[in-house]
């Protein structure tokens, strides 16, 4: 489970679509170690970024982040160099370059932080019965924690009316914006292949579900509580 939520009820067994959408929840949480690096060059997690980029919708993407760690530069240069881009995208010292990781940035037509997006989230994670983690204190609306959220459902809606829900009214109404900002600002290529990746896969999960969440049967049951 991402660092970027904490579980109230126990969750089900990890699915390989539920695990990548946790992986690019923790892209946006903060930027990869010198030992990530490390693994995306001749590790682990090349082998991942190779099996990534067959999935619908990466392969552009993937090729961006893979290009941007397999420099001539030391794993530890190339940590520091996304280090400083994490900073300057993200949080708020790129001026008008900045991009923001909150929907409501994009959404709103002041794009000012915590308008309606964020009461709706909140509203999303108690029926999932799970709530931001006391380390990772952002609004609800975060990038990461949509992530998060969606991986869970991933795991637990069987009827996948929930997912649909969650794409639908929040992740996939912003993330193109977002990833369009991302690949014009994004100097280092990491995070605009990232944000590519992101919304090509979400959107290939969105197509594969083939459910409109208006449907939802209401049961009147609930399955757990929240404590």
């Amino acid at each position: 489970m991402s660092a970027a939520l904490a579980c109230i009820a126990p969750s089900l067994e990890f699915g390989w679509n539920a695990s990548i959408v946790e992986w690019l929840a923790g892209l946006f949480m903060a930027p990869p170690s010198t030992n990530t690096v490390v693994s995306y060059r001749s590790g682990l997690g090349a082998k991942f970024f190779e099996t990534l980029a067959d999935e619908p919708g990466c392969a552009a993407g993937v090729s961006r982040m893979r290009s941007a760690v397999m420099t001539e530069d030391s794993s530890v240069f190339v940590a520091r160099k996304l280090a400083v881009a994490f900073t300057q995208l993200f949080d708020g010292v790129g001026g008008s370059k900045t991009v923001s990781l909150y929907e409501s940035a994009h959404v709103s037509e002041s794009g000012r932080l915590f308008q309606a997006p964020v009461g709706n989230m909140e509203q999303l994670l108690r029926r999932s019965n799970v709530s931001t983690d006391a380390t990772f204190q952002e609004p609800s609306d975060h990038l990461s924690i949509e992530l998060a959220l969606l991986a869970r459902l991933m795991r637990q809606d069987p009827g996948h009316y929930a997912q649909a829900e969650l794409l639908d009214d929040h992740l996939l109404v912003w993330l193109p914006t977002f990833a369009d900002r991302c690949s014009k600002t994004d100097r280092t290529g990491f995070y605009a292949g990232a944000s590519s990746v992101v919304t090509g896969f979400l959107t290939a999960q969105r197509a594969a579900l083939q459910t409109n969440p208006a449907t939802k049967p209401n049961t009147g049951t609930t399955t757990c509580q929240i404590d």
